[in-house]
């Protein structure tokens, strides 16, 4: 069979394989965008937030509905996520992703041109739905397009895209209020520059959904709708099998006969397979550690703690960038040392630092009007605590989670099984979210990252007892349902 990229028979060239690498390395970067945007969206609200909940420039919210603009792209993208799973099986993972990119360009110009605390809430739960959509799809996608021996890198070009898009979003923040003056000011065409944070999604998005328009569709998915020629096509142009006839044969068998639906996660003992059960805890749980509040209220956060003005945007910036070096560092790492080693390290690294975080805010006292105030050595602390908590996560959590979730599930169930372990995912985010302003209230910051640490703990149990290692296994060989 011939392609566009020559011939690939069992004798083909080193520049006939040469060829199927980059392929491969450009189909994966153009999935993984989704990640950007996945992460983008996450952390655009960070520099917006101060100005939508006050009465400047924006909408006077209570701690409640600033938690819940915050939050609702978390809810958003757990309703994504369940759906997404169903949906690439019906119509196959490129179109999805396609849509994905259409809602979280539709969301972004919008959340910007909202004029009332539900309109944004509103738009903000449809760039949900597409952060879900593209959490699900894309690392389904890498892993089912990826040879084993390269799927832990390849998959963690997800995560690599995330922690690209957060320090996009940081940066862009950054640079707009450097450019304004400040969030509330008037920036361009009487728009506020809050505005233009949100609306500066809008390019990345449409990038995205133009390189999804070029991706050739997932053979796991191909052959589920019995195309296997096409299918056997992409596998020899990617590179992604040294023996692709096998190969398809070994995916037809474990389809099991039919197209995989959602009852197939059922289980007569345990209501869902013992695996699904593992991989939603293991989803949920890192959300309820409370990464995502390190982001999204990083400002409001290092404000709090004395450091103001264009410091406290550009503080979260640099952690991006150290967040993206971690990345790099587990990518290169995670096909040689496996998934649970760098689980384990995580899990201990952020139970240790967010326990020394809840020790440094401990230390300060509270003014009338709530501020806290630290010394300086307590203060320098809590800053390096904090972001300690981020840059391990980077290179251990973040690296595996999606590469994890992308690979433990068997062809039969893999998006329908990763479909409601983000869905857990981000129910666990929004939770968390949505609660932190209230936790602060009621707690403050050395009782909220004290509860942090505790959810770091059960972590370390989670790994130790249950997570099993996939390093170097094949799909069709993920039949597993605990460590082994």
């Amino acid at each position: 069979m011939k392609s566009s990229t020559g011939s690939f028979s069992a004798g083909r060239s080193p520049v006939s394989r040469s060829s199927a690498e980059r392929r491969l390395l450009h189909v994966s970067i153009a999935a993984a965008l989704g990640g950007f945007l996945f992460g983008f969206d996450v952390a655009v609200i960070n520099g917006a937030i101060g100005s939508v909940q006050g009465s400047e420039s924006g909408f006077a919210l209570n701690a409640f509905m600033t938690g819940l603009v915050v939050a609702i792209v978390n809810l958003g993208a757990a309703i994504g996520a369940w759906f997404a799973g169903q949906f690439s099986n019906r119509y196959g993972r490129v179109k999805v992703m396609i849509a994905a990119a259409i809602l979280l360009a539709i969301s972004a110009l919008m959340s910007g041109l909202s004029f009332s605390a539900w309109q944004l809430i509103g738009w903000r739960l449809l760039g949900g739905l597409g952060v879900g959509i593209s959490a699900v799809v894309a690392p389904a996608y890498i892993a089912e397009i990826a040879p084993a021996d390269k799927r832990g890198r390849l998959g963690t070009l997800q995560q690599l895209a995330i922690g690209v898009g957060i320090f996009g979003a940081f940066i862009t923040n950054f640079l707009l209020v450097k450019a304004a003056g400040s969030a509330d000011a008037v920036l361009w065409f009487g728009l506020e520059t809050w505005r233009w944070m949100f609306m500066s999604e809008l390019i990345p998005a449409v990038i995205y959904g133009v390189l999804a328009l070029r991706l050739p569709e997932s053979p796991r998915y191909l052959v589920s709708i019995g195309q296997e020629s096409a299918a056997l096509q992409i596998l020899r142009e990617t590179g992604s099998d040294a023996n692709p006839d096998a190969r398809i044969d070994e995916i037809k068998k474990s389809l099991d006969g039919h197209r995989p639906r959602l009852a197939d996660l059922r289980d007569d003992k345990y209501i869902l397979r013992p695996v699904v059960w593992v991989a939603l805890a293991f989803a949920f749980l890192i959300q309820m550690a409370g990464i995502n509040n390190i982001l999204l209220y990083a400002t409001q956060l290092w404000e709090t703690v004395g450091f103001s003005g264009n410091l406290s945007v550009f503080i979260p910036v640099v952690t991006s960038v150290i967040g993206i070096v971690m990345t790099l560092i587990g990518m290169s790492i995670i096909d040689r040392v496996g998934r649970r080693p760098l689980l384990l390290w995580g899990a201990i690294g952020m139970f240790v630092t967010m326990l020394m975080s809840g020790i440094a805010f401990s230390q300060g006292t509270l003014s009338s009007d709530g501020v806290l105030t630290l010394s300086t050595a307590w203060a320098l602390t809590a800053l390096t605590s904090v972001h300690l908590v981020y840059i391990i996560f980077c290179g251990t959590w973040g690296v595996v989670l999606w590469v994890f979730l992308g690979e433990i599930f068997p062809n039969l169930i893999r998006t329908a099984g990763l479909g409601l372990a983000t869905a857990g995912n981000w129910i666990g985010g929004t939770l968390v979210t949505l609660l932190f302003p209230t936790m602060m209230n009621q707690l403050g910051l050395a009782g909220t990252y004290f509860s942090y640490a505790v959810v770091a703990a059960i972590l370390i149990w989670l790994v130790v007892r249950y997570i099993p290692e996939t390093k170097g296994r094949e799909l069709e060989d993920m039949q597993f349902s605990t460590r082994e």
